[in-house]
């Protein structure tokens, strides 16, 4: 049985495995984010190291198949920072060091480092285990460190043979100009309404439209959006953003320990939809408060609007490192009450 392929990738990753004995040796995958990158990236992956490949495509059942599957295929190896850990493992991690009375839990890098890079070496180097590809992921790609990044830049410009790497990435603007130079870039679009909607509904989300709206067209984003606790969440948050008399600092008591991760990307789509009103009298992703934004883009201030958009993306910077959740919360709701002024 062939393995799981997202249905709006399949023919692009049948013409690309089409030409495996002439593949470049980097490809950099990229798009925006929600749209399966990685998943396109790891089919490629098992694809090339399978045996017994059907069409170009991994066949899901021979050894090769296994061992990717498992993660321990021998010609394999995967890069991505330590934050980026399996999250049920990491919470079995804080329960033993709570158990054996740690006080603190080591905090995991968000880079990808040098010595990771490093640690690759003897893999690139030595043969290949099963005389096939050897294949090298990268994830995401902009979270190499520069030293990291300029340790790769080797191995991209002296390759071993059958050695395909692959970088990942939804913020190619963020990786070294070096870098993009040596690898083929790879476009991984986003499907179309259709085909998003007939996928969300096949995995049972009810309301697959209006996630994928919220979503901005990325199905994989649409999943999580789809939790209950995360809409109500969400609707509690865009109901203060509707009403023009909302106590924006209580609101900032009362949101301040829900992932500032979310509450940013509200923020932002709010404000994308309050332009996009504005300038053509259409809203994207909160449709449930079309009235409320299009009240809103008829009196604001179209340069105090992109002011505060660019207020949101110097915070979304900013959102791993320590910091005071609310007061940054009030912060951006006050410039958000004044920007719609």
């Amino acid at each position: 049985m062939s393995i799981d392929i997202l249905p709006w990738q399949r023919a692009a990753l049948m013409e690309l495995l089409s030409r495996r004995e002439s593949l470049p040796h980097a490809l950099l995958i990229y798009g925006k984010q929600g749209v399966g990158k990685l998943e396109f990236a790891r089919a490629m992956a098992q694809s090339l190291l399978c045996e017994s490949p059907e069409s170009g495509i991994a066949c899901g059942t021979c050894p090769a198949c296994g061992w990717f599957q498992e993660g321990n295929h021998p010609d394999f190896r995967e890069l991505r920072p330590e934050s980026h850990d399996d999250e049920e493992a990491d919470a079995a991690a804080t329960q033993e060091a709570l158990a054996d009375g740690e006080a603190k839990e080591k905090k995991k890098s968000r880079e990808i480092k040098i010595e990771q890079i490093r640690d690759i070496g003897m893999f690139m180097t030595l043969t290949t285990h099963r005389a096939g590809f050897r294949v090298l992921l990268v994830h995401p790609a902009e979270a190499m460190n520069p030293a990291a990044a300029n340790a790769l830049l080797k191995t991209l410009e002296e390759p071993p043979p059958q050695t395909v790497i692959l970088l990942v990435t939804d913020r190619i603007g963020r990786l070294l100009a070096t870098i993009k130079s040596r690898c083929q870039k790879l476009l991984v679009p986003a499907p179309d309404d259709a085909a998003a909607i007939a996928w969300l509904t096949s995995r049972g989300i009810d309301d697959a439209r209006a996630v994928l709206a919220q979503s901005g067209g990325a199905p994989l984003d649409a999943i999580a959006f789809a939790d209950a606790d995360y809409q109500s969440d969400r609707r509690a948050f865009t109901q203060i953003l509707a009403d023009s008399n909302a106590d924006y600092l209580a609101a900032a008591q009362v949101f301040e320990k829900r992932e500032l991760s979310n509450i940013l990307d509200w923020l932002q789509t709010w404000v994308g939809d309050v332009a996009l009103s504005r300038f053509t009298g259409d809203v994207r992703h909160h449709g449930e408060h079309r009235a409320a934004i299009s009240r809103i883009a008829t009196r604001v201030n179209v340069p105090a609007l992109f002011r505060y958009e660019s207020q949101l993306r110097q915070a979304r910077r900013s959102v791993h490192h320590p910091l005071n959740a609310r007061l940054l919360l009030e912060q951006l709701l006050i410039s958000y009450s004044q920007a719609i002024r």
